[in-house]
Parts: structure tokens; sequence; C-alpha cells
């Protein structure tokens, strides 16, 4: 097992690798590896046909609902794209997002060594006045 030490090294140079100064991303990476749990929102929702899944989402009850966070290494937009996949109890699973790319940076590493990344459904918001966007509240555990 690595020790925290460790962990902060490994996310601090793949910061570092994408342009960020070392202070700034030893700060980071260390905010993020004594960080449990982060309060966060997908991005993505209003690509192809995830505003409807959204929507549909809203019907079912959340404790039906769970998330998986699926990392995209082969992704052309972000290489440390970490897609979320929610899936209906005895329904059926779409892609209704992504992780925030600032939060991927720190996420992707960590999960690359093999961590563990807990994601909770929290609830979908908007949608309260017509042409509003739905978009999508979780919990990730880290």
């Amino acid at each position: 097992m690595k020790t925290t030490h460790s962990k902060v090294m490994t996310i601090a140079n793949k910061l570092v690798k994408q342009g960020q100064n070392r202070a700034n991303a030893m700060v980071k990476a260390w905010a993020l590896v004594k960080m449990q749990i982060i309060e966060t929102k997908a991005t993505g929702v209003t690509y192809g046909k995830r505003q409807k899944a959204l929507e549909h989402l809203k019907r079912y009850n959340n404790a039906d609902i769970t998330l998986c966070l699926k990392r995209e290494k082969d992704n052309t937009h972000d290489s440390n794209a970490i897609a979320v996949i929610a899936t209906v109890k005895n329904k059926g699973s779409y892609c209704i997002g992504y992780i925030p790319r600032i939060l991927a940076t720190f996420l992707a590493p960590l999960i690359d060594s093999g961590k563990i990344i807990q994601s909770i459904f929290k609830e979908v918001r908007g949608g309260y006045e017509p042409y509003m966007n739905y978009g999508i509240a979780m919990q990730i555990i880290v």
C-alpha cells in the first residue's frame, strides 16, 4: 500500500506534467489526499441525449440509482477523463456526464493506481422552468 507521501507525489507529478507549477500542484495534491468526501456535479450533461436521461432519472427513487466512475484514458478531449455512469435498479445504465476536468486531474492517477473511488448519487437538479437544463449532484469518497 502506498504511503500518503507517495500518493501526494504521484498526483503532484501528474499536475506538473500538465503545466501546473510544483508549489500549487503539491497543495492541490495534499488537499485531495486528505479530503475524504467531495461534493461535485457532473459536467457535459447537455451533450447528446443526456438531458433526456436526467429527466428520466427524476422519476426514480434516489435509492434505486447508483453511480459508477469509469476511467477513459483514450478520451481525445481529456486524457484524465472519468465518465459518470448512472444505473437504475433493474433498468439499465447510461453515461450522464463526466467528472469536472480539474477534479479528474486529481482522481485519475488514484484510479490508475488501483484506488477504489466511490460515487454516491445525491439528486437531479434543474428543469424547474421550460428550457432549464438538468444537472446531477453527487458525492465522491476517496
